[in-house]
């Protein structure tokens, strides 16, 4: 499913369109007349107009799509600046870094997410479904695919089903043949006790 910040990102694609092929037809232009010309200065000014125009576009994207934590929650942005913590308001030290020991009971190390507020009357349905990384068999323990509404709710429930969270978030079914083995090997495998990779 298309995110929100998907569709804005898309539409601000299509906004730069124009303006980016200025740029490029007055790059071309400008290389096929003399340097001391007037059409060249002319062509060079047309295209640093444009220029121009997408830096605009772009500075007014990123100061209108700022991830804006939901009232109450904790907003403490992510190390990339990307997202916003949507957990209780708490101390900076009980985000991604914080040890196992500070980690409830099931719990996984905080994910980062981007909660966004919908007007009234619109509701959001995320639908999260989880495959092995190398066979692709579907997680149905319960004989019918699952649906979760996060990512770390679902890396949660599949360990907790036996299943194996490998270092980079990709899961492994309970499958144990040469290909399974070979990326437990390769990438790594999340120690649920210390959440570190398995020696």
């Amino acid at each position: 499913m298309t995110s929100d910040r998907h569709l804005s990102l898309m539409n601000l694609i299509r906004e730069i369109e124009a303006p980016a092929a200025t740029y490029r037809s007055c790059v071309r232009r400008a290389a096929a007349q003399p340097s001391d010309s007037t059409a060249f200065n002319q062509t060079v000014t047309l295209g640093n107009a444009a220029l121009d125009d997408i830096e605009r576009a772009v500075r007014l994207w990123v100061d209108t799509n700022r991830p804006q934590p939901l009232p109450g929650r904790c907003g403490i942005p992510s190390p990339d600046g990307r997202f916003v913590c949507a957990l209780d308001p708490h101390a900076e030290g009980l985000h991604s870094d914080r040890p196992a020991t500070d980690v409830a009971a099931g719990d996984r190390r905080m994910t980062w997410e981007t909660p966004t507020e919908l007007p009234a009357g619109f509701q959001r349905h995320v639908c999260i479904t989880v495959a092995c990384a190398v066979c692709g068999y579907q997680y149905d323990e319960t004989e019918f695919t699952m649906h979760f509404p996060s990512a770390a709710e679902a890396a949660n429930q599949t360990v907790s089903d036996g299943w194996e969270e490998l270092k980079d978030g990709r899961v492994l079914c309970m499958r144990g043949d040469e290909k399974h083995d070979e990326l437990r090997q390769t990438v790594g495998v999340v120690d649920p006790d210390n959440e570190g990779p398995e020696a």
